[in-house]
Parts: structure tokens; sequence; C-alpha cells
């Protein structure tokens, strides 16, 4: 198949004749999931679902939440525009509310619309459009809740395993790091289940400064750890830094910037792998030049958000770049999902259809009394 420059396409007119902004009710977890600084978490994290259409009846679509309205009002019915002219106005519309608020990751979602768009049109499936030359994508499996217990982490790896999966991520520092013993034992109880040729990453969400970072990292470093994801603030590069120049264990960031520039500070402060998530950030364009810093630097690359959207990003890197699926939280979500990747032996297979490679079946979704409301444009 025929690459296409995708940025090309920013530059094509384009008039938004009408949209459907459909609401969700809680999806609820089959068990609460907790985390270092958070929880209990048990509903999906998604409200809402934006089918945008355009003057050829093209319908883009994405994952969105209430605050989409305020973007429609400004485009559904307007002039004609580029693409990249629609995304520039929109920018600087939400200037005051911060590049890194709420409004910044919702145009962020509606420039994956604009982008499903643009790909159908082309007649490609979303990852084809931007560049991949596969149709397959490596996962790993993210769980192990704080709140779990021994027997239930067990289950869950041993589920984890029958997917054909080999990289685990766990989350550690539970209670905010208020029982390092228990966080110690449960490493070695998952690396234990694993053996020792799979590979296993931790996770505190931003729990600590550098000093009790490297504190923790000593004591499970003899486990075999991939990498030590988020272990500081977001955004303490000088904590950061410290940290990597001492730690025995790579260090992982990305997942919580809402635009590209951090991922820059954090090349500069010494991380071993990127994690920008397409749906966290406020453009496309944004996570594509995260990818080739990636490799620019040589990088591991790993991305998570809606795993199932996500694997049509990580198709356009390297082989070995890997789609974060956390499955206790997002794996209800997908199941309401008519079109989605194949899952098998640890990869996500992607679809052929035109456009992202996930869609909810609207219709049945309404008859089974999930949608919470439906509103158009």
């Amino acid at each position: 198949m025929e690459k296409v420059d995708y940025r090309k396409a920013y530059q094509e007119k384009v008039r938004f004749v009408r949209a459907e902004l459909y609401g969700f009710r809680p999806l609820k977890l089959p068990r609460e999931f907790w985390d270092s600084t958070g929880g209990p978490f048990d509903t999906v994290p998604v409200d809402a679902w934006l089918i945008l259409y355009n003057q050829n009846g093209t319908a883009g679509q994405c994952p969105c939440s209430g605050r989409m309205k305020q973007f429609l009002k400004l485009i559904v019915g307007s002039e004609e525009k580029s693409y990249k002219d629609w995304y520039h106005m929109l920018y600087w519309a939400v200037r005051n509310c911060g590049f890194s608020s709420e409004a910044a990751v919702e145009l962020g979602r509606l420039d994956l619309a604009f982008h499903d768009m643009m790909a159908k049109e082309e007649n490609l499936p979303l990852h084809r459009f931007l560049g991949a030359d596969r149709d397959w994508v490596e996962v790993y499996a993210s769980g192990c809740g704080t709140n779990l217990s021994d027997r239930e982490m067990e289950e869950e790896i041993k589920s984890f395993q029958a997917g054909g999966y080999t990289t685990f991520k766990m989350k550690c520092a539970g209670s905010f790091g208020t029982c390092i013993d228990r966080d110690v034992e449960r490493v070695r109880k998952v690396r234990s289940l694993l053996g020792r040729e799979a590979r296993l990453a931790i996770d505190v969400n931003q729990l600590w400064n550098a000093e009790d970072a490297l504190k923790f990292a000593d004591k499970v470093e003899k486990f075999d750890i991939a990498w030590f994801e988020e272990p500081v603030h977001s955004y303490d590069m000088t904590e950061l830094a410290k940290l990597t120049k001492q730690s025995p264990i790579p260090i992982a960031m990305g997942e919580s910037p809402r635009c590209y520039y951090p991922m820059e500070s954090y090349v500069r402060a010494g991380v071993a792998q990127l994690q920008p998530i397409p749906s966290n950030l406020s453009s496309v364009e944004d996570w594509m030049k995260t990818k080739r810093l990636a490799v620019e630097h040589n990088l591991e690359l790993t991305s998570g958000g809606y795993s199932h959207l996500t694997a049509s990003f990580i198709a356009t890197g390297r082989e070995e770049d890997m789609v974060e699926y956390l499955v206790p939280v997002m794996r209800p979500f997908y199941d309401i999902m008519e079109l989605r990747p194949e899952e098998k032996n640890g990869r996500f297979y992607l679809p052929q259809e035109p456009g992202i490679s996930m869609s909810p079946d609207i219709p049945s979704l309404e008859r089974g009394g999930m949608l919470s409301g439906k509103e158009y444009f």
C-alpha cells in the first residue's frame, strides 16, 4: 500500500454541516481500581461520543466529554476553511483556559475526529493514513491496582498471561506510599508469578520527590524492573533530572502533559521512555512529534489511554513500541465497541475499515439504555 503524507490533507477545505453528540451513562467497572494517589475508580473514564459530518457526508468520530459542545457551536454550520485553519482558530480560542487545560484536551479529541474524517476521505484506516506500514502493534498488560489482595492479583496476572502478554505493569505505593514494605512484597510476588523472562514495570503516579523515589527504586531493583513510571511530579524537571542521574531503573514520563513541549524537557532531564497519549494531547501532531523525538534520541515509546484507538498511532512507529492496555479499567469500554482491533497473542491487529480503529454501535447502545442523551448541532 502506497504511503500518503497525511499533513497534505491539512490544507483541504472543509465545512462542518452537522454533529451528533451522544452521552454515555456511567459504565461501571466489575471491580474498583485504585492506584498510588487515586481511587476508587469505579467507572470507565469516558462521558460521550462525537460524530461530526462534513459537506461530503463523511463522518469523523472520537470519544469526548460534554465540553465538546463549546467547539461544535463554533464550527458547525459556519464557513469553509482548511483543517489547518480550523484547528488554528480553535487552538487560540482556548488560550485563556491554558494549554494544559481540559479545554486543550478536548480540542485534541476534536482533532482526532478531524483526522478520522481525513483518513476516510482518503479511504484509508487511520494508521495507514498516518504512515503505518503494518497492521499490528505490540501491547503490554497493565493493572494490579493497589487495592487487590494477593489472590486477586494472582488471578489478574494469570489472565494477562493467558492473553499472550509478555510485558506487564503494576501499580505501587498505595495509600500515598505509606505501606512500602507491602509494596515491595507485592512486586516480589508479581515477579515470582511472571518468572524471569517477562518484563515488569512499576508506576507510582507522580507521588514522590527524587529522594523518596530513589529509596523505592533501590528496594525493588533486584526484581528486574523494566521501567519506573512517573516517580515524580510530571512538571518537576529539577527532581526528575536528579532522579534519572541516580536511579538504577530507567525512568518513564509523558502521560500527563497536554502538549508536546514538556516532552523535550523530559529528554533533557534524562528519561529513558516517553509515553504520549493521543487522547490527552491537544493535537494529533503533538503525538507524532513526540514519536519522532523518541526515535531521534533512541528512547522507548509506549502509549496508553483508549488503547484500541492508540494502536493506530503506535502502528506508525517502530515494531518494539508498545500500547498500554489498562485491562481492568478499559476492557468494559471496548466490549461495547462495534469496531475495534482484534486482541491476539499479546498484540492488537487493526481493522482495515477507513478511519479510526474503534467505534460504538450507537443504535444498539440506545436500545440497551446505555445512553444518557443525545444532542444535534
